[in-house]
């Protein structure tokens, strides 16, 4: 007797085989994720640009875990929270730094997490054991200080532009008039060449002139230096200490003369009169005075030199000759006496 096969149940009781394999895999699957990953939520100041779900964890370099999802933390609008989903045995710690990076040209933004110090707390564990979300604060995004950056370099960019537009607008004229200036000149250059010409030859004439002066100059110099050099300056300074020694003796004797010029003084005015009265006698001599070879005068005048080394000599006797003036004040009071009554005579 054959048997039928019942290909309905068969296809039925295949199909459940296969579920339940399926079932079994999934099941099995979920709770190793649950035991392996947890949750570690990522707080980003500023801008979260390219960052979204699946966008990889990385942990230097190595990725461990992806962005389940991201939003705006409600609280404070400026900061931006991307929870993700990392392998538990990742070790970090509050000396971790996170940082929004790119990966490669896709635009595509990761979690970049980079170091860690053994002896710190981990930050998984000691969420998962008060039953919390564990949360690091990440840096600034890189991609959006280089967007600002740049933003900021073309407004300065397009400020310089307007600027330079503004000062070619504002010299444009007075450019324009420098140019016109400078062909003005030019052009009376060109027409005044030979005057330019005939003066530059005049200049080369007055230095061939000066040239010459020169050399007379440096001639006259010479014998000026000649004649200083031909001068005997013992014989200069010999007359100049004699003069300071008679200049001294003087200073001395000076004072002595005081009571001497008081006494002459007197004298003075009664032979005043005298004088007057004898003009007649001092024009003849005013002509034999005009007598008087002048070849002499130049001798005598040559004499000087020997005058004055004895001038010293000489103030010494005047002091002595004051002195005895001094002492014969009566004498020269009866001199003064017959001088009046001879100038009365006269009369």
């Amino acid at each position: 007797m054959e048997t039928r096969a019942n290909y309905v149940i068969v296809g039925i009781f295949t199909l459940a085989a296969i579920l339940a394999a399926f079932a079994f895999v999934y099941w099995t699957a979920a709770i190793g994720d649950k035991g392996e990953t947890t949750l570690l939520r990522v707080r980003i100041p500023g801008s979260a640009s390219g960052l979204g779900r699946g966008s990889f964890v990385l942990f230097n370099g190595v990725k461990v875990g992806d962005v389940r999802r991201v939003y705006i933390d409600v609280d404070n609008p400026t900061v931006a929270i991307a929870d993700t989903e990392i392998d538990r045995m990742t070790p970090i710690t509050k000396s971790t730094q996170a940082d929004i990076g790119l990966a490669g040209l896709t635009g595509q933004a990761n979690i970049e997490l980079k170091g860690a110090d053994p002896k710190e707390v981990k930050l998984l564990d000691q969420a998962e054991k008060e039953g919390r979300v564990a949360e690091i604060v990440a840096n600034p995004s890189a991609v959006t200080n280089l967007l600002q950056t740049a933003q900021n370099i073309f407004t300065r960019a397009d400020k310089v532009l307007s600027d330079l537009e503004g000062f070619t607008h504002d010299v444009r004229g007075p450019l324009t008039d420098t140019v016109k200036n400078v062909q003005t000149f030019s052009d009376a250059l060109a027409r005044n060449s030979d005057g330019i010409d005939k003066f530059l030859s005049s200049v080369s004439s007055l230095s061939d002139e000066l040239k010459g002066v020169s050399g007379k100059l440096d001639g006259t110099l010479k014998a000026a230096e000649g004649l200083l050099n031909a001068v005997d300056k013992d014989q200069i300074k010999s007359i100049v200490a004699n003069v300071d020694t008679v200049t001294g003796n003087l200073k001395e004797t000076s004072k002595q003369f005081d009571t001497v010029i008081n006494n002459v003084n007197t004298a003075v005015g009664s032979i005043n009169d005298f004088a007057q009265k004898t003009q007649g006698t001092l024009d003849k001599v005013n002509g034999v005075l005009d007598g008087i070879d002048p070849a002499e005068v130049r001798t005598a005048l040559a004499n000087i030199q020997k005058a004055s080394d004895k001038a010293n000599q000489a103030a010494a006797d005047i002091a002595k000759v004051t002195n005895k003036f001094a002492n014969r004040a009566d004498d020269i009071d009866d001199t003064i006496k017959d001088a009046r009554q001879l100038a009365h005579r006269l009369n």
